[in-house]
């Protein structure tokens, strides 16, 4: 997901999360990381919000509680952008799964015209 905030495009995705970085918003949080994707779709919670802000705009480095910004603004943009992800994957279903189509063995190239194509004899040659 992308997160609009304050000018800036953050992108955002919950399987990016690091073992560690999980961790340590599970540490800052007291809860399960399941539990914190649960808060944030809440809102409300500035403990989670901090822990989001820490990962988005801070990339997940340093102590999560030194994270400061804006928390209103960045509230709003993660609700945009959970918003705007729910729209796209509905729309996704109901366009239905992309159809494969299949590659020819060749994978589509041919030679160069100009370049004869050496083919091998019909028949072994006579022994002398």
């Amino acid at each position: 997901m992308i997160i609009d905030y304050e000018g800036e495009r953050y992108e955002f995705e919950f399987d990016n999360i690091t073992v560690k970085q999980a961790m340590k918003i599970e540490k800052h949080v007291g809860m399960k990381l399941t539990d914190w994707g649960d808060r944030l779709s809440e809102g409300g919670d500035l403990l989670a919000l901090q822990a989001l802000g820490w990962l988005v705009l801070f990339g997940g480095t340093g102590p999560v509680d030194d994270a400061d910004f804006k928390m209103a603004p960045l509230g709003q943009a993660f609700l945009k952008a959970i918003v705007a992800q729910a729209e796209a994957e509905k729309a996704a279903e109901a366009n239905g799964p992309v159809p494969t189509v299949a590659v020819p063995a060749s994978n589509g190239q041919r030679p160069d015209a100009a370049v004869p194509i050496p083919s091998l004899p019909s028949s072994a040659p006579a022994l002398p």
